[in-house]
């Protein structure tokens, strides 16, 4: 793949800050970080290339979690069928599977009624939520024979792999206790999903539109997130506005140095000085008026 210099550039610029500017012997050690490297960091040719490799994502991750940027953007997504499994929840209701490319979530939202107004401004009305993390969970529903059977293939739900009475239920369904009650029922056209790990939503509402669905009408939880996509490879550093770019480098100096005053130095860096900057910029540009043409003030549009 080609080298990404949008990328070398924040890599360089964090070892910048640690050289104190003298960017020699960083240039010779990161002048060619690509794309491959990125994507796997013990291919990088140099012990400081492949710390530098796997910072990068991990400092991405903290960044856009912790500022949540503008350009970021936030996603909105109705959450499918809820999962079905036997964990204890601490009261929660519902469970629903995070997308793929979860970041942070910032509310669970009403698909239906998507903002209220408050005075001049809108928001969201949200519901009380929580993330949580699972090693392993599995859909377990109800046997026609009055037992429990958990997802041992991932696979939509259809007559012929229906417990026990499809033909080839073997092939997607494992018994998991003989006691029916630890299940759920069973739906024709529901994807069911084997042992995964991941991220969590618990809930105790359905907060979708089920009449905006493709999965058959499902009650279902609707989000707004900050998505992210691994970085290395799919991050996009030439949209970065510069602020946060000097933000991002300043975390991966800190993350990179050994010398723990130094490192100190650089987050108190961070807090004081770079992230507050990036808020003001996202503030500014947030707020900013629209322009008007002459033709528009002249008409009192």
């Amino acid at each position: 793949m080609a080298d990404n210099p949008y990328k070398r550039e924040i890599v360089n610029s964090a070892i910048s800050i640690l050289r104190e500017g003298k960017t020699d012997t960083a240039g010779q050690y990161y002048a060619t970080i690509d794309d491959t490297e990125f994507a796997s960091y013990a291919t990088a040719s140099s012990p400081g290339l492949q710390r530098a490799c796997f910072q990068y994502p991990l400092v991405l991750k903290a960044v856009l979690r912790d500022i949540k940027p503008d350009f970021a953007g936030e996603h909105y997504a109705d959450l499918g069928a809820e999962i079905k499994i036997n964990k204890e929840i601490n009261g929660w209701d519902l469970l629903f599977e995070l997308p793929s490319n979860y970041l942070d979530m910032i509310a669970q939202v009403s698909q239906g009624a998507r903002t209220i107004k408050v005075g001049q401004s809108s928001r969201d009305i949200t519901y009380d939520h929580r993330v949580l993390t699972f090693d392993s969970y599995a859909h377990v529903v109800k046997g026609t024979d009055d037992q429990a059977y958990y997802c041992s293939t991932l696979h939509t739900a259809a007559a012929a792999n229906k417990p026990i009475t499809g033909a080839d239920y073997a092939d997607y369904w494992t018994l998991y206790d003989v006691a029916s009650a630890l299940g759920a029922d069973w739906v024709s056209g529901w994807s069911y999903k084997a042992s995964a790990s991941g991220f969590l939503l618990a809930t105790n509402t359905y907060s979708n539109d089920p009449s905006a669905t493709v999965d058959s009408s499902i009650p279902s939880a609707y989000i707004k997130y900050i998505p992210y996509v691994q970085a290395g490879i799919n991050d996009k550093p030439q949209y970065y506005p510069e602020e946060f770019k000097t933000a991002f480098a300043v975390r991966l100096a800190s993350a990179l140095t050994k010398d723990v005053e130094k490192q100190v130095g650089l987050l108190q860096r961070y807090e004081k000085y770079e992230k507050p900057a990036v808020l003001r910029v996202q503030n500014m540009d947030n707020y900013r008026k629209p322009h008007k043409t002459w033709m528009e003030k002249r008409l009192g549009n």
